[in-house]
C-alpha cells in the first residue's frame, strides 16, 4: 500500500507547485499594472515550460480581459473560455487566475483565439481577441521557430532568424495593451455566442 503512495505523491506535488505558481502569478498581476512583468512572464515560462508566442498571448489576454472586467464593474469569482485548444490557455490561466483545477476555465477547440471572461457575481463579461498585428507576430515567430529547427547550430541565419523571434516575445509582452489585444464589453445575449 505505501508504493501506492509513493507513485501518487510526485502528482500530487507537481500538481500543488503548480497550483501555487499559479497563485503567485494571478497576486502579482493583480498588484502590478506594468504590462512587462518580468515575474509572471518568468512563472508562465515555468508552468508552460517553455517560452512561445502563444503563452505570451495568453497572457495578454488574460490580464486585459481581467483588468477591463473589474474597470466595468464585474464582481465575485472569475471564470474563462477560451476558443482554442492551444499554448494561450496557459497564459490566460496564469494571468487571469482561472484555472483548469478551480474550475474556472473551459476550452471549446474552435481555432479562434478569443477569451470570454465573465464576473458570477453579476453575470457580467468581457471578450477579449488578438489584433491582427499581434497575430502576424506569432506567425512569423512560428515560422521563423520552423526555420531555426531545421539549421545547423552554428549556422549563421540561424542566430539571426533567433534574435529576431526573441525581439518579436519582447514586443509581444511589452507592447502597449491596445496594440495586442482587444477587448470589448459583452451583454447577457452576446455572451451567450
Amino acid at each position: 500500500m505505501l508504493v501506492k503512495y509513493y507513485k501518487i505523491l510526485p502528482c500530487v506535488a507537481f500538481a500543488g507547485a503548480m497550483s501555487l505558481v499559479v497563485s503567485y502569478g494571478s497576486a502579482m498581476a493583480a498588484t502590478s499594472n506594468s504590462r512587462s512583468e518580468p515575474a509572471l512572464y518568468s512563472q508562465l515560462e515555468a508552468f508552460h515550460g517553455h517560452v512561445c508566442a502563444g503563452s505570451i498571448f495568453g497572457a495578454r489576454l488574460g490580464l486585459a480581459a481581467k483588468e477591463v472586467l473589474k474597470a466595468s464593474g464585474g464582481t465575485g469569482k472569475f471564470t474563462a473560455r477560451y476558443y482554442d485548444l492551444s499554448c494561450p490557455v496557459d497564459g490566460i490561466q496564469v494571468a487571469a487566475g482561472t484555472t483548469y483545477g478551480n474550475k474556472a476555465l473551459s476550452v471549446q477547440d474552435r481555432d479562434e483565439h478569443r477569451l470570454v471572461l465573465t464576473a458570477q457575481g453579476n453575470r457580467r463579461s468581457v471578450e477579449a481577441r488578438l489584433t491582427k498585428k499581434a497575430e502576424e507576430m506569432g506567425l512569423r515567430s512560428r515560422d521563423l521557430g520552423n526555420k531555426i529547427k531545421v539549421l545547423p547550430a552554428n549556422a549563421p541565419e540561424r542566430a539571426a532568424f533567433e534574435r529576431e523571434v526573441e525581439e518579436i516575445y519582447t514586443w509581444l509582452k511589452s507592447a502597449p495593451v491596445d496594440e495586442v489585444v482587444s477587448v470589448t464589453t459583452l451583454n447577457s445575449k452576446k455572451e451567450k455566442r
